[in-house]
């Protein structure tokens, strides 16, 4: 599966998610059935920082919420799996992700205000949030969306590239 890479129409702003990771995301998300699933996304920034590397998409903690329209992340281990990839990898949290089953990869407001919440809040060390939103029938036809939220601002849409280059 190649790599997919988005990027805000201004150029300001760009993500890169390495295809191993697209597969995970989907087998993820087929796994979840109809009911949301979700995680964070975890990598690096270019040493530009203009374009935010996913490294990979954590599933969901066990004591995550999952209902057939709606998601809410829990906490449970989460510590320890970002502490291990710091560790390895040196990778970054990055932001979030879920799944809108049979539907649209469309972020609803509240989406948005937990990105908001979290490009806020200071523990997270993430001003400028990630949310990666894979829609429709992950088995078939599925779509993926991608906002950055800085602090303080509109969420950012960003838009799919072609055939992007995957790092080395």
């Amino acid at each position: 599966m190649p790599a997919l890479e988005f990027r805000s129409v201004d150029a300001r702003f760009r993500v890169l998610v390495p295809g191993a990771t697209v597969r995970r995301l989907l087998h993820l998300c087929r796994s979840s059935g109809r009911r949301e699933t979700g995680g964070i996304l975890v990598g690096r920034y270019s040493a530009g920082l203009d374009c935010a590397r996913v490294g990979a998409a954590s599933g969901p903690p066990k004591d995550s919420v999952r209902g057939p329209s709606s998601f809410q992340r829990g906490m449970k281990g989460l510590q320890a799996w970002l502490e291990r990839r710091w560790a390895s990898r040196g990778d970054h949290y990055l932001g979030e992700w879920h799944f809108h089953p049979y539907a649209p990869p469309v972020p609803s407001d509240t989406d948005l205000q937990q990105l908001g919440r979290i490009a806020r809040t200071a523990d997270y060390r993430c001003p400028e949030p990630i949310l990666l939103i894979v829609g429709g029938d992950p088995a078939g036809k599925w779509s993926v969306s991608v906002h950055i939220v800085p602090s303080g601002q509109p969420a950012v849409p960003l838009q799919r590239l072609q055939d992007p280059a995957e790092p080395g």
